[in-house]
């Protein structure tokens, strides 16, 4: 049993020592309790493999260095010779992991040396350290230069460090290659703070000038919603300050949502230059049409941004809708200057300015290498601080020279509404005493007009209560119709001339007529007095009748006393002309129809067989007298003196009753 415990412990003890001398190859990266980023398995010392040639393969992750040489990232004088290590590029490779505590936790690659040094990480370069000299990278000596990064999981990765130093300038301790340290990005940013705060604030200060601008603007546009270039213009400014905040969010150390924060930076940079665009196109272009292709594609873009993310065709799709807005753009704003268009000038400074800045980048990156707006230390030289200094002044040339735009066209339009107000108020000067002076002469022609009005209308009322009864022009008027109506209890009265054929006959037609008119208008005053309605005149004959359009019990009262006050006028008429006229009078009760016929001359009439029979009673009467149905007879005998005629042949209606009246009763 002994020998069997003493052999598991004996193979125990070699797995165990497999396990570690596995774990020495790779860099584990842990957190202590205290935050500071250590090696996990605590090794004194880290050892790369190391190849003294250069070759980009030596980046890829998947390159096996299983045979390259062990070394620290120091190499001493005597490993130099001894390994015949020469002048010019050499490689370091380490593989590393990170625990669950490390994950997306950004932190330094800290290198202190001389020379040159790019740090790659997965294949990816991350940074590189080195001086420029006429476009060219030399070597330079390099302290407490932090490269920030990463780790996105628990897997392995491999960090390559492609190195120059010449052998012969190496300054440090009499080593070759470089100090490597693993720091937090606070412990990097401590020996920088100064000059990275101020950065940050510097940077910060010009977003929150974007996000003043928008403010600014949009509120403009709220105000006066029908200038779009407003509106336009704080979408732009809208745009730059979130991607500004977004890129310092991701240098403060955020990693991790690298992602994400590039997805909406190239969102609001496709929203910042179509807004930019269409803004130049609102203020100098007629044509619509390209800048709704743009928009479509513009939502297309964002779309195909918010499902894949940023899959590296973000950026080239990105850059080139950014390509294409700038010249369309710049295109447009030159032409506006060549044909001098107001405020055209103001606009194009800002954008020559921008234009030469992208074209100095142009010319720096294909003909020099690259360019790069960072300052690195205090012994910079004057063209880093022209690099920042121009780049930021590229980045707010457009949107101060819109802005001094836009405050130029207000103030001009302010100056135009200012000269404008002040002739008016001169015309205003001028014209007030004419306007005083009118003014009692409008009102007295208004007073005129309104009477003559007033007069007109009282003129064309009175004229149609002349044909209309009262109450149906009423209805007439508010209606524009008015229908015909059954009245049950009325009386209806005709008169007829006895003697005017033979008058007309010794008369002139001038006489005659005067005659009549003397006759009826006479008629109307006593149809007036007991309140019956004249229908019409046919000829020498006249029609009247009583109880309509309102009712009045006492309809056949009042129509008899009219008739009696008609053979009076006519008999004191008789005494006044020698050629007097004789009337006969016929009255009937009864019910009819009344109403308007027709629709142009209209008149308003009646119909039924009472008024037949009104007609046969007075074609029954006889000169001097009123003669009455039976109907009519019914309700007035108890206040007329009434003498019975018998019977006589009515035309069409037989043997009828007739009266004839005398007088009232005393």
């Amino acid at each position: 049993m002994n020998k069997i415990f003493f052999i598991l412990f004996v193979l125990m003890s070699y797995v165990l020592q497999g396990v570690a001398k596995e774990d020495t190859t790779i860099f584990y990266l842990t957190q202590n309790k205290k935050g500071i980023i250590v090696d996990k398995y605590k090794k004194k010392a880290l050892t790369w493999a190391f190849n003294n040639s250069d070759s980009l393969q030596f980046a890829d992750p998947l390159y096996d260095d299983s045979r390259w040489l062990k070394f620290k990232s120091e190499i001493t004088a005597e490993e130099v010779e001894k390994n015949n290590i020469r002048n010019r590029y050499s490689w370091f490779r380490l593989k590393v992991k990170a625990d669950s505590t490390m994950v997306n936790k950004a932190f330094a690659l800290r290198f202190e040396g001389f020379g040159i040094l790019y740090a790659y990480q997965d294949g990816v370069l991350l940074d590189s350290i080195s001086d420029e000299e006429e476009g060219k990278k030399i070597s330079k000596n390099f302290k407490n230069q932090g490269i920030f990064t990463y780790l996105p999981d628990t897997n392995t990765h491999i960090w390559s460090i492609r190195y120059y130093s010449s052998i012969e300038e190496e300054a440090i301790e009499g080593k070759w290659g470089f100090k490597f340290y693993i720091d937090s990005p606070q412990e990097i940013l401590s020996d920088i703070k100064g000059r990275f705060l101020f950065s940050t604030y510097l940077i910060m200060s010009f977003a929150y000038m974007f996000a003043t601008l928008f403010l600014v603007h949009f509120i403009l546009f709220i105000f006066y919603h029908k200038d779009l270039s407003n509106l336009y213009f704080a979408l732009f400014n809208l745009c730059f300050f979130v991607s500004i905040f977004c890129l310092n969010y991701v240098s403060l150390g955020e990693y991790g949502a690298r992602n994400k924060i590039a997805v909406t930076v190239y969102s609001t940079m496709v929203i910042a230059f179509f807004s930019l665009t269409s803004f130049a196109s609102y203020l100098f272009s007629k044509n619509k049409v390209i800048i709704r292709c743009m928009a479509v594609f513009c939502v297309l873009l964002l779309i195909y941004f918010f499902v894949v993310g940023d899959d590296g065709v973000s950026g080239y799709a990105t850059s080139a809708l950014t390509a294409f807005a700038m010249l369309y753009t710049v295109f447009l704003f030159i032409r506006a200057m060549i044909k001098k268009l107001p405020g055209s000038q103001i606009l194009g400074v800002g954008v020559l300015i921008t234009i030469s800045f992208i074209l100095f980048v142009f010319i720096q990156g294909t003909f020099f290498g690259g360019i790069n707006f960072t300052i690195n230390n205090d012994e910079s030289s004057f063209f880093e601080y022209f690099k920042v200094a121009y780049l930021f002044l590229a980045v707010m040339s457009a949107p101060l020279s819109i802005t001094s735009y836009l405050a130029w066209r207000f103030s001009s339009t302010t100056k135009n509404l200012n000269k404008q107000l002040l002739a008016v108020e001169v015309l205003s000067a001028e014209k007030q005493s004419i306007l005083e002076n009118q003014n009692a002469e409008l009102e007295r022609q208004v007073a005129v007009r309104t009477q003559e009005v007033t007069e007109q209308k009282q003129r064309s009322d009175n004229l149609l209560l002349n044909i209309l009864p009262e109450e149906v022009a009423e209805e007439l008027k508010l209606k524009g119709e008015s229908k015909a109506h059954r009245y049950d209890e009325v009386s209806v009265l005709f008169t007829d001339f006895v003697n005017f054929t033979r008058i007309s006959e010794q008369l002139g037609v001038e006489e005659l007529l005067h005659e009549l008119n003397i006759n009826f208008t006479a008629f109307d005053r006593i149809m007036e007095k007991h309140g019956l309605e004249k229908i019409k005149t046919i000829g020498d004959a006249y029609l009247a009748v009583c109880g309509l359009p309102v009712a009045n019990e006492h309809h056949a009262e009042n129509t008899v006393n009219a008739a009696l006050d008609i053979l009076a006028f006519v008999q004191k008429r008789k005494q006044e002309v020698p050629y007097g006229l004789d009337i006969r009078i016929g009255i009937n009760s009864g019910s009819l129809i009344a109403g308007i016929i027709g629709v142009k001359k209209f008149a308003y009439d009646i119909w039924g067989d009472t008024v037949n029979i009104a007609a046969r009673m007075e074609q029954h009467s006889e000169a001097g007298k009123i003669n009455i149905s039976e109907n009519t007879f019914d309700l007035v005998k108890k206040d007329f003196v009434c003498v019975h005629r018998g019977k006589l042949e009515a035309k069409g209606k037989g043997e009828m009753d007739m009266y004839f009246v005398e007088g009232k009763v005393q």
